[in-house]
């Protein structure tokens, strides 16, 4: 019997097998799993996910391009009325590569892309020439007409990249998502981290640069362990605003081995079960699966939200910066709103100043329905004139 919880998109990791070194690899990949699912297992969870009413999926790694399967899997996402996206790290690829991806008609096409200056990018892959094969890859691609997005990574190495990595991708049809790096992987020095005024300083940089430039021109968002419920600036993710993880909400994250999780991001005290053993489709629709996010209440956050006023709707922010900054679910530290109460305490204890903020976060919401449906319409693949 299903539920009432619609499974909106799937993020496959589809091998850990890489080319790349990257320091900040929350899989730590490199090489494959030696029980990743053979290719008669992806097909069957293909149509297992199709059955749970999956609308989207995403292949990602390690490099999916270097799984002899991909185009098979992928094609077959497809046939079963699915969306495809894919994640690359833009370095494996020969001239068949984009008439085939052409022909998967993916929603994106997405690129990794940590720096503007090449020697900084390839170390932080760990691959000399890295930059420029990923550069030549979003060049191709974009003149063969695929819809491209970049994913950039942010850590204390690459934070001061932002604008020029901007100036690289300004008005060149490319949709850019901005993340933070964890401490998930093995190889990622904690100390490269960023502290909370770091954090706050991307937010004001997707904030202003929303602000400087149309959508079309410049559409970035942050990705969901960015925010939240912030009192100055204006919204910068891609949803109009933000109520609470979704992991196992409309979305869930699967191991190349087939572990499920709500979230890949999330540690492996999220695994729900494994595909071998259960159906993606009972794993769903099971009473007891997710939990920590189908099941949340109040009194499961931790101290950093216990008290906040947006708790109900924002359930303790981002689960997987909750546990990589505290150990716990529904505690993230790394919070606009709270940020904002700490670094302009005395400014808000002023009433007028609170009620102007106020105001201001009315209006924006008004005023931001038209540049949401065009952010939208990007990172779907729409990108009409």
């Amino acid at each position: 019997m299903q539920n009432k919880y619609n499974l909106v998109n799937v993020v496959w990791e589809f091998t850990l097998d890489c080319n790349l070194n990257c320091i900040h690899c929350g899989s730590s990949a490199g090489r494959k799993r030696g029980d990743e699912l053979t290719t008669s297992e992806a097909e069957k969870l293909c149509h297992d996910l199709k059955k749970t009413g999956c609308l989207g999926i995403t292949l990602m790694g390690g490099e999916p391009l270097l799984r002899k399967d991909f185009w098979h899997i992928a094609a077959l996402i497809g046939n079963l009325d699915m969306e495809l996206t894919v994640i690359t790290n833009g370095t494996v690829y020969d001239q068949e590569t984009f008439s085939k991806l052409r022909s998967l008609n993916p929603r994106t096409v997405a690129v990794s892309l940590d720096a503007s200056k090449p020697e900084l990018h390839d170390q932080i892959r760990n691959r000399k020439g890295a930059f420029d094969k990923t550069c030549d890859f979003m060049n191709i691609a974009l003149k063969e007409g695929l819809p491209v997005s970049v994913i950039t990574t942010v850590h204390k190495m690459n934070l001061m990249e932002l604008p020029a990595i901007r100036d690289l991708l300004l008005g060149r049809n490319v949709a850019w998502q901005i993340q933070i790096a964890g401490s998930e992987g093995r190889r990622f020095p904690k100390e490269l981290l960023l502290d909370e005024e770091d954090f706050y300083s991307v937010g004001m940089f997707i904030a202003s640069t929303r602000k400087k430039y149309p959508v079309k021109q410049m559409p970035v968002i942050g990705a969901d362990d960015l925010g939240f419920n912030s009192m100055m600036l204006n919204n910068i993710s891609l949803a109009p605003e933000w109520t609470g993880c979704h992991a196992g909400i409309s979305v869930l994250g699967i191991q190349s081995n087939g572990n499920i999780k709500g979230c890949l991001s999330m540690t492996d005290i999220a695994i729900e079960g494994n595909v071998r053993s259960m159906s993606v489709y009972d794993i769903w629709n099971s009473d007891t699966a997710f939990s920590y996010s189908r099941a949340f209440d109040v009194s499961d956050t931790g101290e950093n939200c216990r008290n906040c006023i947006h708790l109900k709707k924002c359930k303790g922010g981002c689960n997987e910066m909750s546990l990589m900054k505290t150990g716990r679910l529904h505690n993230d530290p790394y919070c606009f709103y709270a940020i904002e109460k700490k670094l302009f305490s005395e400014e808000l204890k002023d009433p007028l100043t609170r009620i102007r903020l106020g105001l201001k976060r009315r209006l924006n919401a008004i005023t931001a329905k038209h540049r949401q449906k065009r952010l939208s319409d990007m990172f779907m693949g729409y990108r009409g004139q």
